[in-house]
């Protein structure tokens, strides 16, 4: 009767320790199959990214470059990713200030460039257009109340 008690209990035992494992290696991002090792098959980003076109002007810190037509491709609660005329540099901090559908104040926050990328094709007029990546960094509670707002109010592209 002990044994069989016993034999139960190691094979339990042995099923939280699989388990387990494969929860380690879930949570490390670790995929299993061939296909995997070939494509990475996870979401990286934390938060969703919604595909807006909302006014958006900056200026890097210590410049008084104010570069116009600027556009916003898309934004998510930690940063946003712009397309501008001008080749921002890695770590640029600048004054952002974006207009938000629906509110009187304009949102006003720091960021910093994260990547730019120069895209293939120019503007209308043959002008060269750059991807730029900016993650927020000081922004007040009012303006974050503002944006998380109309983030919610959003769907997810």
């Amino acid at each position: 009767m002990y044994l069989a008690y016993t034999i139960i209990l190691l094979m339990l035992i042995l099923i939280l320790a699989i388990t387990l494992r494969e929860e380690v290696r879930i949570r490390k991002g670790v995929t299993q199959g061939i296909a995997n090792r070939y494509w990475v098959l996870r979401e990286k980003r934390r938060f969703v990214r919604f595909r807006e076109n909302l006014k958006i002007r900056y200026n890097r810190i210590g410049s008084e470059l104010s570069p116009d037509n600027t556009k916003m491709q898309n934004m998510s609660k930690t940063g946003l990713c712009i397309s501008a005329y001008e080749k921002l540099k890695q770590k640029d901090k600048l004054e952002i200030e974006v207009e938000v559908p629906g509110f009187s104040k304009s949102v006003k926050l720091i960021g910093s460039v994260i990547w730019v990328k120069q895209l293939q094709s120019t503007d209308d007029h043959g002008r060269r257009l750059f991807h730029t990546g900016i993650r927020f960094g000081k922004i007040g509670p009012e303006a974050e109340a503002i944006l998380i707002t109309y983030l919610n109010t959003l769907k997810r592209h």
